[in-house]
């Protein structure tokens, strides 16, 4: 019998009642193995993880961060955030991709859940609960072209609902999705984050498009497609949230998802290493190679100390923009081990490593392809604003949780009303 229908027989699918962390992070230790079993043929063979997907949706994880009165576990919500962030680390020292595509889907779906109305929550959250996945697009940077990017996409106002002509790149879960969560703007002459809202587009619709473009030095096996709208006629009830509503209505932001990812398989690189050297006389003998080591083990444990740190204040509700740059600090330090640990262990295991036979080759791709979501230099610039006396948005300045222009978060909101 596979995992996926052992734990459909055993187990009350999605969540009958909140979970614990650790009721979350044994589903995912049962799934984890193979996961990782099957990561360097997903790899080489470019393929969608679609038996991971199974299994994860029959062991409740694409329904994490939906409301526990639709079968959710409620996690990233108020006083359930850490929940969230130890769930990705675990996912991620399993799999990496794997657990970046249910990181997309399951902000996705949170963010439907918070923005919809309640007859829109009634009609997509049953679904989702079911196992209808979902992509988030938001990226404008295309494959194959040069060129800032921008948020340019606008639904043009017709009888009914409105019309969608876009191009979107970096569709991670697209592969197999049934909604795309298209980030886009009612038109209007205010700044574009003032007037952002989401499409939630049916992927058979007529004039949807996903594109064959991923071809990518790591992260192979999320194919994060490019997706083309041609005069999309989107319904009403499709068009979720409020003109501007997650800059000024939501909390929430995507830092500590990301840091929470990458120290999950920073730690994993770290494991590998530790027990490749300890079967090693020559290299656990060695001290310079212990030292490397300690190292390593310190900066994991300062990256984790932040990210625990972040959580505790989120889930207490302390103030959104002094959480988002201890947020911020937490995605510095995670990206750094991620790009670190596995790069430095080539020199610590010698010419050995290259071979495919290890994963290290893979963790170095992966990890140099995903920490390129955010630019880190964008961020820690935002950091020395703040240390420079001159305040921190959330949601406010490229390179934060969401590329807007300067000033539209929590604090100027609270300067522009003061």
């Amino acid at each position: 019998m596979t995992t996926a229908a052992r734990l459909t027989d055993s187990t009350s699918v999605p969540w009958t009642e909140p979970p614990t962390a650790e009721e979350i992070l044994a589903r995912i230790d049962e799934l984890g193995p193979g996961w990782r079993e099957r990561r360097r043929a997903l790899d080489e063979a470019v393929e969608f993880p679609h038996e991971n997907f199974a299994e994860a949706k029959a062991a409740g994880l694409h329904a994490l961060t939906l409301p526990t009165e639709y079968g959710g576990a409620g996690v990233w919500l108020p006083g359930r955030y850490s929940h969230w962030y130890e769930a990705l680390e675990r996912m991620a020292w399993w799999e990496t991709n794997t657990a970046q595509l249910l990181q997309v889907h399951n902000h996705a779906a949170g963010i439907i859940a918070w923005h919809s109305t309640p007859s829109q929550r009634d009609h997509f959250l049953p679904r989702i609960a079911a196992g209808d996945f979902c992509a988030s697009l938001g990226s404008e940077a295309h494959l194959y072209e040069n060129g800032a990017e921008v948020l340019e996409s606008e639904l043009t106002k017709v009888d009914g609902g409105y019309r969608l002509t876009a191009r979107k790149g970096f569709a991670s879960v697209a592969a197999t999705a049934k909604y795309l969560m298209v980030w886009c703007a009612v038109e209007g002459d205010t700044p574009y984050a003032h007037r952002m809202l989401f499409a939630v587009v049916d992927v058979d619709w007529d004039g949807v498009e996903l594109l064959d473009d991923w071809q990518m030095l790591g992260m192979r096996s999320t194919i994060s497609c490019g997706v083309r709208f041609t005069d999309v006629f989107v319904p009403d009830d499709h068009v979720v949230g409020t003109p501007g509503g997650w800059v000024t209505g939501d909390p929430r932001t995507f830092s500590c998802g990301y840091a929470a990812n990458h120290l999950g398989s920073a730690q994993a690189a770290f494991d590998f290493l530790a027990e490749y050297i300890a079967e090693r006389p020559d290299l656990r003998d060695s001290e310079s190679v212990r030292v490397k080591l300690g190292q390593m083990d310190a900066q994991l444990f300062a990256a984790r100390a932040c990210l625990r740190s972040t959580g505790a204040r989120l889930d207490r509700g302390d103030d959104p923009d002094d959480c988002e740059a201890d947020a911020v600090r937490t995605m510095h330090l995670a990206k750094d081990a991620v790009l670190t640990i596995p790069y430095q262990g080539f020199d610590l295991v010698g010419a050995r490593a290259c071979h495919e036979r290890y994963p290290l080759g893979q963790m170095m791709r992966d990890a140099r392809t995903f920490t390129l979501h955010f630019r880190d230099d964008l961020y820690v610039e935002r950091l020395a604003q703040l240390a420079l006396g001159n305040g921190f948005s959330a949601k406010g300045g490229r390179g934060g949780s969401t590329p807007f222009e300067a000033g539209t978060g929590a604090t100027a909101q609270a300067t522009a009303g003061a």
